[in-house]
């Protein structure tokens, strides 16, 4: 009796090893099995799970309609947050580590005046020494960090100006490239963003947009360099993420021509607003109001995430990653208005 005892416990154990391998694939949210060793095979799965809540209530505000968190970025232990809510357009500095509101700023000081956001902040880019800070009114603001003491603005506020909006911005070897409303790129020189040179920098040169319509309904869209050198670049209603090539900007680069390197672009099923690269995955969201994720190791789209544990998302319009373990979503539906710590977690099954 004890051998069939022993026998049916190994037996149970086989099955229960496959059906925990048949429900993740049934998910859509596993890597391919990799072979470590000569005694069994591994099976990863990621799992999400909300683990902070930035809202109205947990900054101390007095109504939750005060906060509607826009785009973010970090440096170190400062997360920083765009507030596009009813407390006016602000840039709020976050202690990721404390768990709570630094710094709120408003408006600043310049040639005896004081200004401040007059729109929507598109755009929060950390580099070098500086923040480069984009709003919707055609202004590039920089500041110096970590102080953030205002050093000067790129853009005058005028569509004719040489800032058409900046829509999404990065920097990449002392360029900076900001796209502009028609799709097209715009790039200026870092080493002209200065206090002397106030509204007054002018183009360094412009990209053609390869294709890209413009962005009336002012759709969320992002930039960022990628690990090989090239930068990424959301086009909404082009369902795609185009790749550029920033080694082709130059002294000799003629006005408008394209940048792009079209058999990278990844082509979409959705229309993609904002992505965060990680080394195994991406995240996007997009016009399915899910975070939709891409594994690398795959080469395929293999979720389209609207929960995690602990959070329901309802429009989540921006994600960004502080590193491979920890993303921040911006939830900006009136019901939510919720900036969401996402800790990813990856587990191993090993058969």
């Amino acid at each position: 009796m004890k051998i069939y005892a022993y026998i049916l416990i190994i037996l149970f154990g086989v099955l229960t090893a496959q059906c925990e391998k048949e429900i993740l694939e049934e998910n859509q949210d596993i890597p391919s099995s990799d072979k470590e060793n000569e005694d069994y095979n591994s099976y990863w799965y990621y799992s999400y799970e909300a683990t902070h809540l930035v809202n109205a209530e947990t900054l101390g505000m007095e109504t939750p309609e005060e906060f509607v968190p826009y785009t973010v970025a970090h440096r170190g232990d400062s997360l920083f947050i765009a507030n596009t809510g009813k407390a006016g357009y602000s840039l709020l500095v976050y202690s990721i580590g404390q768990g709570k509101l630094l710094n709120t700023l408003k408006s600043w000081q310049i040639a005896g005046e004081e200004k401040s956001f007059g729109s929507r902040i598109e755009a929060i880019v950390p580099a070098g020494d500086r923040l480069y800070v984009t709003e919707r009114d055609s202004r590039i603001h920089v500041f110096s960090l970590p102080e953030l003491a205002y050093l000067t603005c790129i853009g005058n506020g005028s569509w004719a100006g040489p800032v058409f909006q900046a829509q999404a911005m990065t920097v990449k070897d002392g360029l900076i490239y900001a796209r502009d409303k028609t799709g097209m790129v715009s790039i200026y020189k870092e080493a002209e963003a200065t206090p002397e040179n106030y509204q007054k920098v002018n183009r360094y040169c412009q990209a053609s947009g390869n294709g890209s319509l413009g962005n009336n309904g002012f759709e969320a869209h992002y930039m960022q360099p990628d690990a090989e050198g090239h930068i990424l670049l959301t086009d909404y209603l082009g369902k795609k993420i185009r790749v550029l090539d920033p080694s082709l900007v130059n002294d000799e680069l003629t006005n408008k021509i394209s940048i792009d390197l079209d058999d990278l672009a990844l082509s979409l099923e959705f229309n993609p607003r904002t992505f965060a690269l990680c080394n195994e995955r991406w995240y996007v969201t997009g016009n399915n109001n899910a975070i939709n994720i891409y594994d690398r190791e795959q080469d395929k789209w293999v979720k389209a995430m609207k929960s995690v544990k602990g959070y329901t998302f309802s429009q989540p319009v921006r994600v960004y990653a502080q590193n491979d373990t920890t993303l921040w979503i911006s939830d900006i539906n009136n019901s939510k208005r919720t900036l969401v710590k996402v800790s990813v977690h990856k587990g191993e099954i090993r058969e």
